[in-house]
């Protein structure tokens, strides 16, 4: 009988940013008249709490290694972040495809949030780095003209509601790597910080 022998932390690792290389969001290097700007991929759910109270999110994410980032609006997500940093993730590519293998990632970390405020310089690098700032500008210009706002009044709007952004930073501390694979059988790998 032969033994499976397990991988290494590096090997796990490496397998764990091919799966976030190949789901996570890239700007459009191209943008046509029906894009916003992003390469929309896979997305996560994000999972915060409060006082027992779970929420999840579903949302577009980048990484940079294995840390994530996230654009967040104003709302209950971010509200819990800043009473309870801790968040779990989940990435799981859909329609499930038994002809081929298929990952998952379920992510445990910190989270923290990166504002206009708080670090100007690094949230405008982040917004410039995957072309969110053209995103949100097309995702806002349905409510500019539903409000009739041109020129000034326009511009003060969009820019109001990207600075009312945060980037939600995850940082994990443990990362469990599930395979599915074209015989029906699983994999599962644990990477820890």
């Amino acid at each position: 009988m032969k033994t499976i022998q397990k991988p290494s932390k590096a090997a796990i690792k490496k397998k764990i940013l091919k799966v976030l290389e190949a789901t996570s969001g890239r700007a459009d290097p191209g943008p046509g008249k029906h894009s916003c700007g992003m390469l929309h991929r896979t997305a996560l759910v994000l999972a915060t709490s409060y006082r027992d109270q779970p929420r999840a999110t579903a949302l577009e994410f980048f990484n940079e290694g294995l840390t994530l980032y996230i654009l967040g609006v104003p709302g209950g997500k971010i509200a819990n972040i800043k009473r309870n940093p801790r968040v779990s993730a989940f990435i799981y590519e859909q329609p499930m495809d038994h002809s081929k293998l298929q990952p998952s990632l379920q992510i445990f970390g910190s989270a923290e949030l990166i504002t206009v405020r708080s670090n100007p310089r690094l949230f405008r690098a982040k917004l410039k780095k995957w072309n969110l700032e053209t995103v949100m500008r097309s995702l806002l210009g349905p409510m500019v003209r539903a409000q009739n706002l041109q020129g000034d009044a326009a511009e003060k709007f969009i820019v109001k509601n990207i600075d009312s952004c945060s980037f939600i930073k995850v940082t994990p501390d443990k990362i469990l790597l599930k395979e599915y694979l074209p015989d029906f059988s699983m994999r599962s790998f644990d990477w820890y910080r």
